[in-house]
């Protein structure tokens, strides 16, 4: 086994994957994708809430959720330990860390609190298995679910990024 390999951490629960095209995802994946990367060009770290994130939340009749986004990349931030990969909102094609985290909302779309299995294993904080992470996925995925935004719901058509977000956002 190649060293790179043993490094990688296992995941148990994978719908999508890195390098997969955005142009093949629904427009929730899209939109979470989205949203994170205009959150982490903010700043160093993501802190702090973006003004074109909230207005997305706010055309999907969504107060908050640009705080939900803000609070998912701060956790994520403080929680993994190495540089996450999380490029530019032109970037066309999922990466690595991208891939986990929509995996990880959808299982909890699907699974709520039975998800603690497909939270990815690198991503704990404590040795007691706990993550700062797992509180604002959790409310972002809540949040997501009650504006009609499922994750993996192959049903849904994609359309190509970034035609699917609104004019006045890019």
């Amino acid at each position: 086994m190649k060293p790179a390999e043993a490094a990688a951490p296992a995941r148990s629960f994978s719908i999508y994957e890195p390098d997969q095209p955005l142009g093949e995802l629904g427009f929730a994946e899209q939109f979470v994708v989205w949203c994170l990367r205009v959150q982490w060009r903010l700043a160093e770290n993501g802190t702090g809430r973006s003004l074109l994130v909230q207005r997305a939340f706010d055309a999907l009749e969504l107060p908050g959720g640009a705080a939900m986004v803000a609070e998912l990349a701060a956790a994520l931030t403080r929680t993994v330990q190495r540089p996450l990969s999380i490029p530019c909102p032109h970037w066309r094609v999922l990466t690595s860390d991208e891939a986990r985290v929509l995996d990880f909302i959808a299982g909890l779309q699907r699974h709520g609190q039975a998800a603690q299995g497909l939270f990815d294993r690198s991503w704990r904080a404590a040795s007691c298995g706990t993550s700062p992470v797992w509180a604002p996925a959790q409310r972002l995925a809540l949040a997501l679910t009650a504006a009609g935004l499922t994750l993996g719901n192959s049903a849904q058509p994609g359309v190509a990024f970034p035609e699917a977000m609104p004019r006045l956002l890019h």
